[in-house]
């Protein structure tokens, strides 16, 4: 064994100093077992992401090669620099299927499925916050102001404002959970903003303001206004 691995880092120096590619591809072939295998336990059983992981590893022995001691443990290294690839690799994989399964939310949201099944429960759930929870849900998706706006309003901050806006947004997530509704963040975010964006039937408005004027008591409005002007 000793011999075995004086025998490969002597493979390492012989590609180090002269650049050898035989050298290089019998160190390879002696520590491929050994890296493949560390890397597909490493990433779960992903054989495609395994072989980058490998790909990796021997890449980066190549550059740093030169750099290296004479009497480095070569397999120990491998086997460190595998962990470290493999658990780069894994990060980036969870952040790529967190993308994908917010894309497919954002495609199933406009398509009105996910919007369909948050209509029934959001505006229970929206109630159930704490009252500056929901005025900053009301004012950033409901009033659609901006996040300054949001600030203006709440006597706050803009960066308090969306730090406000975003743990709302996570507890109105939570409570829809329990309903039954699981969306991301991003995707939870587009369906309130898509659940009032409803437009009203045209002309309702006015409709509504000569009704709302006809019903009131004969003297209302003056004394409203009457009230606003008295210190």
């Amino acid at each position: 064994m000793v011999k075995r691995m004086t025998q490969h880092r002597q493979l390492l120096v012989d590609y180090a100093d002269s650049g050898s590619e035989e050298a290089f591809r019998e160190l390879v072939a002696a520590y491929i077992g050994l890296v493949y295998g560390s890397a597909l336990r490493l990433v779960d059983g992903n054989r495609q992401l395994a072989e980058d992981v490998v790909q990796t590893v021997f890449t980066d022995l190549a550059r740093q090669a030169k750099t290296l001691s004479p009497k480095i443990m070569v397999g120990g290294w491998l086997h460190r620099r595998t962990c470290h690839v493999a658990a780069t690799a894994m990060r980036s994989e969870r952040r790529r299927l967190v993308r994908e399964w917010e894309a497919y939310q954002m495609n199933s949201l406009n398509s009105g499925e996910a919007l369909a099944r948050v209509t029934p429960v959001l505006d229970e759930a929206i109630n159930q916050l704490s009252p500056r929870d929901r005025q900053a849900i009301m004012l950033r998706f409901f009033e659609h102001a901006d996040l300054r706006a949001v600030g203006e309003a709440m006597g706050t901050t803009v960066t308090a404002a969306q730090k406000r806006v975003e743990r709302a947004l996570e507890k109105l997530r939570g409570l829809l959970a329990r309903r039954g509704v699981v969306l991301s963040a991003t995707a939870l975010a587009l369906a309130v903003g898509s659940a009032s964006a409803t437009a009203a039937p045209a002309g309702l408005a006015a409709t509504i303001s000569g009704a709302a004027l006809a019903g009131a008591p004969a003297g209302a409005g003056f004394t409203l206004a009457t009230l606003k002007i008295i210190p």
